[in-house]
């Protein structure tokens, strides 16, 4: 399957104006191909969320880049954050629901674990996290 990305936005994040600003981001990307479906957009707009609030409670600040691509006549989206923070500490537990590394409900993960079609999960070398989450419309 040849996958082409179509267009692509990244935001800083470092308060909750940043997060506004990827919300409205995915908003419009939907309205360019013509997606009206508010099941889809509650679906993004909850991924853009629980990935910048992560950025902003375990990073301070960070980046979400929100991509559309194409491939065998679907259109995906894929949302990736990135952010220096500490890292998370037990990847394999991270998607564990229940499991926090700072007393949160630990459920955040495991959420976009369930309404995305794919997440990947990686510590950078210099610090901070990646996580990439796919999700076709």
């Amino acid at each position: 399957m040849q996958l082409g990305l179509t267009e692509k936005r990244c935001v800083t994040v470092a308060d909750r104006e940043g997060l506004c600003q990827a919300r409205g981001a995915v908003r419009n990307m939907l309205e360019a191909i013509g997606i009206s479906s508010e099941v889809i957009l509650a679906q993004l707009l909850t991924i853009v969320d629980e990935l910048g609030n992560n950025i902003l409670r375990h990073g301070g600040r960070g980046r979400l880049c929100i991509a559309t691509a194409r491939a065998a006549g679907r259109t995906g989206f894929r949302i990736t954050a990135e952010d220096r923070g500490a890292g998370i500490t037990d990847l394999p537990k991270a998607l564990t629901p229940g499991y926090s590394e700072d007393k949160g409900m630990g459920m955040g993960l495991n959420l976009l674990r369930a309404i995305s079609d794919d997440i990947v999960i990686a510590n950078q070398l210099t610090g901070g996290a990646v996580i990439e989450v796919w999700k076709w419309i």
